[in-house]
């Protein structure tokens, strides 16, 4: 009897060495005992679902089957359940934020959702957590800079002057604005690189700015980056120009007005000075067209502006008319009197 007894405790100790031996190495199983044997059941093991936003957006809501999740200062949120094949549903509470520093936030799509249809609308019906799971949620950041012009020497100049500006990102998009005050510009954008979503700051290049129909700058030289500031100042080659007005034969100024066509053929009238002088500032480089409206005769005369420059305007005057009328009418006479003297000398060697 106590022989079967103790082979009996022994039987039960193995047991129990047994089972503790299967807890150790699989923490997940539970063991049950019903009054007729021991059974192994497998507990479900835990899955986390983790919400990226890129680029990192602080507060962005979501609805996981009903339940609201915000993202952290690290754009993340996280829902963690027991595994298994149900279909979940994950969707986007807040497709627009304005964020700090000006910048406006826009939802473009998911990624990461392990199948080549990457959602762009802001509902996923079907999330499966059989593991864990990382989707990111990808925004476009845009921002209004507010655009400020000066010449070389940094002085101001008026963005009502500029009739169009264009410029190209790094990515080849090309933008034109209408005038020259301000313009929504793409800060950050995102893209797909080995699978995964990463934010792309975006520069922008300066291709050219109109002023007069002509560009007054160098295309690429200039750039501006919305992700790191709210304004940008653009250095436009303006130049500046001297006419003076001459008389043609002896070199006095002349008092006239004169009639200035710009490069996008608009005019505009002026008075010299006394000392028929006038300065222009602030021009365009292009080709110019000048005429004259003085006492005497000129003729259209074409400026290319390329620098800043002195430009002289001869202007063939009543007088200088009447001079040269005079010294034709001199030279006439004298030839008439020089071939009187030659026919005259030639009949004297015809009488002889």
């Amino acid at each position: 009897m106590t022989s079967a007894h103790t082979r009996t405790s022994r039987r039960w100790t193995a047991v129990a060495a047994l089972m503790g031996a299967i807890l150790m190495a699989f923490p997940g199983v539970a063991l049950a005992a019903p009054s007729t044997g021991v059974a192994l059941v497998r507990a479900p093991s835990l899955k986390t679902l983790e919400i990226a936003t890129v680029p990192p957006v602080p507060a962005a809501r979501f609805a996981f089957d009903g339940q609201t999740l915000v993202t952290d200062g690290d754009g993340i949120a996280r829902v963690t359940l027991p595994r298994s094949r149900d279909l979940h549903h994950l969707e986007l509470l807040t497709p627009h934020l304005d964020a700090p520093g000006g910048l406006s936030l826009d939802f473009t799509r998911w990624v990461g959702r392990g199948d080549s249809d990457q959602g762009f609308t802001t509902s996923l019906p079907k999330v499966v957590l059989e593991h864990n799971k990382r989707i990111q949620a990808t925004f476009q950041a845009t921002k209004l800079v507010n655009l400020d012009f000066v010449d070389q020497a940094h002085n101001a100049v008026a963005s009502s002057r500029v009739s169009s500006l264009t410029i190209r990102s790094d990515s080849g998009h090309i933008r034109t604005l209408r005038g020259g005050e301000s313009m929504q510009l793409t800060a950050v954008r995102p893209a797909v690189e080995a699978g995964s979503a990463v934010a792309k700051e975006v520069t922008y290049y300066l291709d050219s700015v109109i002023i007069d129909g002509s560009n007054v700058v160098n295309a690429g030289e200039q750039r501006v980056a919305p992700s790191r500031t709210d304004s940008a100042t653009f250095v436009v080659l303006l130049r500046s120009v001297h006419f003076q007005i001459r008389d043609r034969l002896f070199g006095h100024p002349i008092e006239a007005e004169m009639v200035v066509t710009y490069p996008d053929g608009t005019s505009s009238k002026l008075s010299t000075a006394q000392d028929g002088g006038v300065k222009l500032e602030n021009l365009a480089r292009g080709t110019y067209t000048i005429k004259v409206a003085g006492p005497g005769y000129t003729q259209l005369q074409t400026v290319t502006l390329s620098r800043s420059q002195y430009v002289d305007l001869p202007v063939l005057s009543y007088l200088d008319m009447g001079v040269m009328a005079g010294a034709l009418l001199v030279i006439l006479l004298c030839l008439v009197v020089f071939g009187r003297r030659l026919h005259a000398k030639r009949s004297r060697e015809e009488d002889t």
